[in-house]
């Protein structure tokens, strides 16, 4: 396989260095194609080379540029082996567009086999290109592009229109496009992807040389894109399949493993009207305050905001203590779990909890909370029936949510709410039922562990579409969500539970084995993982990292993680 570096316009594609079979060791090249200026700059970062192409001009051009490959290698993106041409890419350009149809790849990456090793290639987030990175994949003729900008269309897919994409420069502006070349032994596409994380960690992240930290940082580090709404630089997508979107609870957990520079412009991203829905505004004051204890500052005003809807839920039976959140016409999209309808009046375990810390969170940040506090403690403590805290005061079900507002809690503020006993009790009653199955806990199930009929997913007879067409084993029906059962068992482990952490351990490895990635959710009847690399998953590894900086987490959690890893 030979490479070199192009430029591309609207004329067309022009060479500008040849680079042959290997790359050069450090060093600058510079060319020009047209009135286009293009400086390559070639950095050895420990077993890898950076390469920085940046592109000038006098008077205004446009172009993007791109590493070509050609040669008899057998070509591989982040989604796997390339069997025909395709153009991969990373964004939708719409960020308002939740339904796009798009061929894309979570890392904007490309992978040559050759003679046993495996050179790999990576762009840098695409939110430095404009969030334009793309990949075109021709098998047929042993090429691929890795590119900064767009060359149109979608070959053997069909889905949305792609226009072509150059870069302005000229008059002060220039283009920079960054990746990073690797060789190494991997040969299936777990282990590709595993050094592709590994790298991306090296180069752009804190290069700690854990292979479950890269899988969690470099996730996000690729979710990060250039905020469209114009609310900030930069936001963070939950996922590829989310358009260029931020979300409140999903960016809350991915930026807990990003630099606090980088979570403040994600932070500084939320727009007034988020707060209304669901819990999004306990997510804010906590999120507030976590910024604080990082260093960053808080927006007072929008805390403010968020304070007055929390209390203002409160204030629906103000003797009570429940937190009642917003939700549409039907008791739908109360919080996470957003298409299971709850009656208006309910009090649900995961947002009494989360009301729980928020509160406190709200008094450190300077808000009267008057006895607000003691009585949400008291109310989220008064679901318990005996035997188990139960998804919510009106649904008698086992649901891993319920403690996520108390390990929340003991993060921030050293202490949890809820006694051992109770937590002791209700993670048996659910981790010896029914509800474990072999592809992970089911994120809901009945008082015996079964799967729930769907009326259980309703409220006054109504049960949302979306709801009513999942089947059995996806999603919110019985489905198994990485994010709150590693939290489930977390939140354990500080209640001192013992076998807690072996069953972060199982539950990891689920995920790992599939393919070597962390997913939104696993089908718990059909095994598959569905959404890899959600990106809120890399907070298990912060929080657990924090937890065994302080001594109260068991390290052996990472030893299992980063053995598993190593040997895929």
């Amino acid at each position: 396989m030979t490479y070199s570096i192009l430029l591309h316009d609207k004329n067309g594609a022009c060479p500008l260095f040849d680079i042959g079979e290997t790359f050069p060791q450090e060093g600058i090249w510079e060319n020009q194609c047209q009135n286009i200026r293009v400086t390559a700059s070639f950095s050895q970062k420990g077993d890898a080379m950076l390469v920085t192409l940046t592109a000038a001009a006098d008077t205004d051009a446009s172009c993007y540029l791109s590493l070509y490959g050609k040669g008899n290698g057998t070509l591989t993106s982040f989604n796997g082996q390339c069997e025909h041409e395709q153009l991969l890419r990373q964004s939708p350009h719409n960020y308002r567009n939740y339904n796009f149809k798009m061929d894309g790849s979570a890392v904007p990456m490309a992978a040559v086999t050759e003679r046993g090793r495996t050179d790999l290639f990576i762009s840098d987030q695409p939110g430095h290109c404009d969030n334009y990175t793309t990949q075109h994949f021709l098998p047929e003729t042993g090429e691929f592009y890795l590119s900064s900008g767009d060359s149109g269309g979608s070959p053997n897919f069909e889905g949305d229109a792609f226009s072509p994409y150059y870069h302005e420069v000229g008059g002060g502006k220039t283009h920079t496009f960054r990746f990073v070349v690797k060789s190494c032994e991997a040969a299936s596409l777990k282990a590709i992807r595993r050094e592709a994380f590994l790298t991306i960690d090296k180069i752009w992240g804190d290069g700690c040389d854990s292979a479950y930290h890269a899988v969690s940082f470099a996730s996000n580090y690729m979710h990060y894109r250039r905020n469209e709404s114009g609310t900030s630089d930069f936001w963070i997508v939950a996922g590829i399949q989310y358009a260029n979107c931020q979300y409140v609870r999903d960016s809350f957990y991915q930026t807990w493993i990003l630099p606090v520079e980088t979570e403040m412009q994600c932070y500084h991203a939320f727009r007034e009207d988020w707060l209304k829905e669901a819990e999004n505004s306990l997510i804010y004051l906590i999120w507030s305050y976590r910024v604080v204890k990082k260093g960053g500052t808080f927006n007072r005003e929008l805390a403010r905001k968020a304070y007055d809807i929390m209390m203002g839920c409160l204030a629906k039976k103000p003797a009570d203590g429940g937190f009642y959140p917003n939700c549409d016409e039907h008791g739908a999209f109360r919080n996470w779990f957003d298409i299971c309808c709850f009656e208006f009046d309910d009090v649900d375990a995961y947002s009494q909890g989360l009301c729980v810390c928020a509160l406190r969170a709200a008094r450190e940040l300077g808000f009267e909370i008057h006895d607000a506090y003691e009585k949400a403690i008291t109310r989220y403590l008064a679901l318990y029936n005996g035997d188990y805290i139960p998804m919510s005061a009106k649904k008698p079900y086992l649901a891993l949510d319920f403690g996520v507002g108390d390990l929340f809690h003991a993060l921030l503020f050293g202490s949890t709410f809820l006694p051992d006993e109770i937590m002791l009790k209700t993670y048996r009653r659910i981790m010896e039922s029914k509800a474990k199955t072999p592809h992970g806990t089911k994120i809901v199930s009945a008082p015996d562990g079964e799967y729930l009929p769907m009326e259980a997913y309703g409220a006054y007879g109504y049960i949302h579409p979306g709801m009513a067409k999942m089947d059995l084993g996806r999603y919110a029906n019985g489905g198994s969500y990485h994010i709150y059962e590693m939290l489930f068992h977390i939140d354990a482990h500080m209640h001192g539970v013992p076998e807690a952490v072996d069953n972060m351990i199982w539950r990891l490895f689920i995920d790992l084995d599939y393919d070597g990635a962390t997913h939104e959710y696993m089908h718990t009847i059909q095994g598959n993982g569905v959404k890899a690399n959600q990106g809120w998953n890399a907070a298990v590894y912060e929080i657990w990292d924090e937890l065994c900086k302080s001594g109260k987490g068991d390290p052996h959690f990472f030893e299992a993680a980063e053995d598993k890893l190593r040997n895929v």
